[in-house]
């Protein structure tokens, strides 16, 4: 299946993903594959075999080097930034035919993730392409970097995450995206976890300030009810 981490330039998505590779170097005998236009963090084998390739210089795009890539039996591919059809759809065979994959896209929510995909293709393919997205989408993280106020810790991200469970994946297939948001909110027995839960965590572990939470959240009144200890329906 496919997993994707999205954000605005200089969120941090990079830094996560690379993060998530390195956790699963350390913890599983697994074969990573990275594609990167450029590469941004260099791993050094742990549990794990990595081979990272690099756009332009080791392979001609991304479409070519996931073609390759498929070919050397990796279990995680990383494929970078899902910025046109070619790419994704590449991207999306790729966790068709049984691979773990990592990418990322410029987007400000995970159902906005949704939108954004939607946008890389023409209208009369969105059906299939909802379809393909319910079917092998895991996650969808979207993250936001902000600056801590805790001693020695520069900046915290703030993470909201959407995962596909059989509701999620109705919604997306049928395409009533406007109903996400609010399951996100409800389903956090399922790991889900809205910006404003995620921004009322970092103000109760003291890494980000009160106010600053207060000027990022996208629901400023929720987030105020929330950290007076007011459950938010």
């Amino acid at each position: 299946g496919m997993i994707l981490l999205a954000g605005v330039t200089g969120s941090g998505k990079s830094t996560t993903i690379a993060s998530m590779l390195q956790w699963i170097n350390q913890n599983y005998r697994k074969h990573i594959l990275t594609l990167e236009d450029p590469v941004e963090f260099v791993f050094t084998d742990d549990k794990c075999l990595i081979n990272q390739r690099e756009i332009g210089d080791d392979v001609r795009d991304f479409e070519v080097g996931i073609k390759q890539a498929v070919r050397e039996d990796p279990d995680v591919m990383l494929v970078g930034e899902m910025r046109d059809e070619e790419t994704f759809l590449a991207g999306m065979h790729a966790a068709e035919t049984g691979h773990l994959v990592f990418g990322t896209i410029h987007a400000a929510s995970a159902p906005a993730a949704i939108t954004r995909i939607l946008e890389l293709f023409t209208p009369d393919k969105h059906p299939s392409l909802r379809s393909g997205l319910a079917l092998n989408m895991r996650a969808i993280v979207a993250q936001k970097l902000l600056p801590s106020c805790m001693p020695g810790v520069q900046r915290v991200p703030a993470v909201e995450i959407m995962t596909f469970n059989p509701v999620v994946r109705k919604i997306v297939r049928e395409g009533e995206d406007e109903k996400l948001a609010d399951l996100i909110k409800t389903s956090s027995r399922e790991g889900m976890q809205d910006f404003t839960a995620s921004l009322k965590s970092l103000v109760d572990a003291r890494l980000l300030d009160r106010q600053v939470a207060l000027d990022v959240a996208p629901n400023r009144e929720a987030l105020m009810m929330m950290l007076r200890g007011i459950k938010v329906s």
